[in-house]
């Protein structure tokens, strides 16, 4: 799928703006992805120990946890699509004083 600036701006006042709001997005889109992630791995079992053995720290299997991260889709794309497909609701929040002026 393409993606021009046209079709941002049919989103958004200005370029910049739209970044604004994409960059939040992926942000949020990155850090629901590490949570799903760290609560998959947070449910693998952990060994029980015998007498007399010492696991010591147990290290993460980097490789899986890669293979994990890789089936999903990049923040920034997920943000770039919603904001073209309209998805996105945004807003400005404005200080009590400044909201005042805003409305006078």
């Amino acid at each position: 799928m393409e993606i021009s600036l046209e079709d941002l701006l049919k989103r958004a006042s200005s370029l910049y703006e739209a970044v604004v709001v994409m960059s939040k997005r992926a942000r949020q889109v990155n850090d629901e992805q590490k949570l799903r992630i760290m609560m998959s791995i947070g449910e693998a079992p952990v060994p029980e120990t015998k007498e007399g053995e010492d696991f010591g720290d147990i290290e993460i299997d980097k490789d899986a946890l890669m293979r994990e991260y890789e089936k999903y889709p990049k923040p920034t794309r997920v943000a770039l699509e919603e904001m073209v497909n309209g998805m996105l609701e945004y807003r400005y929040d404005f200080p009590e004083e400044e909201e005042e002026k805003a409305i006078s």
